[in-house]
């Protein structure tokens, strides 16, 4: 189970916009993060506080399923287009910037990471996303109603 690699269902997507069920910290944030490019045991020992057992609750709810199937295939999320006044340069030097102000050294190093891992506009958005939802889990509404405008976002 942990070699294996994990993606969101659109159940999961669901669940990540809906909030609707009683998830802890640890289990949105594997929900949130999951992505199918790394392992299941890459992304416990990314996300501080994760278990197997968090990971089980997400594929016993249907919330995540093996990479590779049918009903579990990643797609784009509808908001891309939500950030066109930035570029990849502009998104690039925002995020390093802010990831670091905004979620400490560590945290925000592995953020940059993942920003320097980003190969085109579309990837950027996207975690331009990810990270306006990371600061809302971190920080609050207010603060990513900072961010998001930041980027562009409508309120």
């Amino acid at each position: 189970m942990l070699e294996q690699a994990y993606v969101k269902t659109e159940q999961g997507r669901a669940e990540i916009k809906a909030r609707a069920q009683p998830l802890s910290r640890s289990v949105r944030n594997l929900l949130l993060l999951i992505d199918g490019s790394k392992s299941a045991g890459q992304w416990l020992d990314l996300v501080q506080g994760a278990t197997a057992e968090d990971l089980a609750l997400l594929i016993q709810q249907g919330l995540i399923a093996p990479a590779g199937l049918s009903v579990a295939a990643p797609v784009r999320p509808v908001a891309l287009p939500a950030l066109p006044s930035l570029d990849q340069q502009a998104l690039y030097a925002f995020l390093t910037s802010a990831a670091r102000q905004r979620l400490g050294l560590i945290k925000g190093y592995r953020w940059v990471l993942d920003v320097e891992r980003c190969g085109d506009l579309a990837a950027m958005q996207q975690l331009a996303l990810r990270f306006v939802e990371e600061v809302r889990q971190s920080q609050g509404e207010e603060a990513a109603g900072e961010v998001g405008r930041a980027l562009g976002l409508s309120a």
